[in-house]
């Protein structure tokens, strides 16, 4: 839409009284035409934040109105570039707390209201129209104290006094305000762009946006701050923040089947704050828009190019979940990693995934950074002792882990075993400082850790008896009941014990040599810790593992495979719907 000349004046408010259906219904269907994703806003996530205030802009002018799930209530049309959305609040001594405003009559449409306000204006140059109680009213002043509000009160005559702890005042740039909100119920106040060759685009902030902008403010996430957008537009904006669009088209399309699939199945998933996803990994990235960019073109080629495709799974969409790479191991079956299983989301292969950042990864902490990451957690266990992987599952994810120290073990099992740590994934490896390598009884070559077991010195005098704790010299009697446990240097070669300290471990306090001596494949010497120091945990990809592998995707567009070929390789008995 052109913008209008304003003939060498200040731009004029414009107002509109009457009520049309300017948003579209929020459709009940499986794909809805519209979704709200929240911009600012506060959850239990700490994902984002509430705001006090916030710049809106336009190019061309703004609607000002208020909105439901269903229909827009035209208030004005400012044709004003820029305004500014706030909360009615005042700070005082620190401290924030709602203004106080002199209400002046109850009217049934905002036309009358804006009539009844010129008879003020003036007298009182701040007095505004407000949407409160469901109803218009003139509200006169603004203030931070009861006594200088009942003056104006007084004098006015009949006039109620008005403060809301949900009021949202709209307000140009100059700090006038146009109009106040109080939305303590299920409307929003709404702002709506002028469209552009037919496309609407508001800025919010930095950040520009598809759609329309609502504003509400909710207890708990005040003010929250939401993008309401078209379904599909909102899918451009996630293909290229989860994914590079200049990928092989064929993996970008497959991504936009299952990114609006995720967005069917998970409508509602922030509803108490009124909005359905957030923009954060919680959910899904979601990056607003940035028209012109090639990536973008590529990102709406693939949306529009598979419109209104979801899967469905004996004819219900399913839960799309996806992440970034495996390291090249199938991916997982999701009990493994969450509560239960899931028909179609099973361990399948994933060795064409294409090579990227994470295919293989490491972290290194010591023992005390890991006793302050669970003191954290609110987990205790004292010094660390020890950290062993129970369990592998079959596609190579720890399934089980345990931390041994000297007040206590704890066990956890499936995601919780990377989210305890802060790692990319599951599917890794631990090595310490206290790790050398044995042969056993059967001649296998074994790397493990001397608290762990009792070790036969080279020249075959002592034992390192780690598992108690102790070093003990070699006799009959004691090699023999030792034997299942015994094992014999190989290339590093153990010698000697040395240092002996106390320990008050799970099992009571008892006496250790803190290190050994070993001697290398090369004859160096080198002393080892009996209880390891540093932990390196060596690992393969990023994300939980479950579904679809975003770089898997890649690697099978690449060799080949179609974007439906790709969806059915991941999701197990799965269809391809257009609805």
């Amino acid at each position: 839409m052109k913008k209008k000349a304003c003939c060498g004046v200040a731009l004029l408010i414009i107002f509109v009284f009457l009520s049309v259906s300017i948003l579209p219904t929020f459709s009940q269907t499986q794909i809805p035409q519209w979704i709200r994703i929240g911009i600012y806003y506060a959850d239990m996530y700490g994902s984002s934040r509430p705001v006090l205030e916030t710049k809106i802009y336009a190019k061309g002018g703004l609607y000002i109105g208020i909105s439901d799930d269903k229909n827009f209530i035209t208030v004005a049309n400012t044709q004003k570039d820029t305004l500014i959305v706030s909360k009615d609040v005042y700070k005082k001594d620190g401290k924030e707390g709602a203004n106080i405003h002199i209400a002046v009559g109850r009217y049934i449409s905002y036309a009358t209201a804006k009539n009844a306000l010129r008879d003020y204006l003036g007298a009182y140059k701040d007095a505004f129209v407000g949407y409160i109680n469901n109803g218009y009213s003139v509200l006169i002043g603004s203030f931070d104290n009861l006594q200088d509000a009942k003056k104006l009160q007084s004098k006015l005559g009949g006039a109620a006094l008005y403060s809301s702890e949900t009021m949202v005042l709209v307000k140009d740039e100059k700090g006038k305000v146009l109009f106040a909100f109080d939305g303590q119920n299920s409307k929003f106040l709404m702002l709506i762009p002028q469209q552009e060759n037919g496309i609407e685009r508001i800025k919010v902030d930095n950040r520009w946006y598809r759609g329309r902008v609502e504003f509400k403010r909710i207890k708990g996430s005040d003010m929250t701050v939401i993008n309401v957008s078209k379904l599909e537009e909102y899918l451009y904006g996630v293909i290229r923040m989860e994914i590079d669009p200049l990928w092989n088209i064929e993996a970008v399309k497959a991504f936009a089947v299952i990114a609006r699939t995720y967005a069917v199945r998970n409508l509602n998933r922030h509803g108490a704050l009124g909005f359905d996803l957030c923009p954060t990994d919680h959910c899904q990235v979601y990056g607003g828009a940035v028209d012109g960019t090639y990536g973008e073109k590529r990102a709406i080629l693939a949306v529009d190019s598979t419109r209104g495709e979801i899967i469905t799974y004996k004819g219900r969409p399913i839960d799309a979940v996806y992440f970034s790479s495996t390291g090249g191991i199938p991916t997982e079956d999701s009990e493994n990693v969450w509560m239960y299983p899931v028909e179609y989301l099973r361990s399948v292969d994933n060795s064409k995934e294409a090579k990227n950042s994470k295919s293989s990864w490491t972290f290194q902490f010591t023992k005390d950074e890991i006793k302050n990451m669970l003191k954290k957690k609110n987990i205790d266990v004292g010094d660390i002792l020890d950290i062993k992987v129970l369990e592998y599952t079959k596609a190579g994810r720890v399934l089980r882990l345990k931390i041994v120290g000297t007040a206590g073990e704890y066990e956890c099992q499936k995601e919780a075993t990377r989210l305890l740590f802060g790692l990319y994934s599951q599917a890794y490896t631990i090595v310490t400082d206290a790790d050398v390598n044995v042969v056993d009884e059967n001649g296998k070559v074994k790397r493990t850790r001397i608290g762990n077991n009792k070790i036969l010195t080279e020249n075959g005098e002592s034992v390192l008896n780690g598992k108690i704790n102790s070093e003990q010299t070699v006799d009959s009697s004691i090699y023999s009941s030792a034997k299942n446990d015994v094992f014999s240097a190989v290339y590093d070669v153990i010698y000697s014990g040395d240092e002996t300290r106390s320990n008050s471990g799970a099992g009571g306090s008892v006496s250790a040599a803190s290190t050994v001596k070993v001697v290398k494949e090369d004859g160096t010497v080198e002393e080892v810790p009996v209880i390891p120091t540093t932990y390196t945990f060596n690992g393969k990809g990023w994300g939980h593992g479950v579904g679809m592998s975003q770089w898997g995707a890649k690697g099978l567009a690449d060799s080949g495979y179609n974007y439906k070929q790709i969806i059915k390789h991941y999701y197990t008995g799965v269809e391809i719907e257009k609805r």
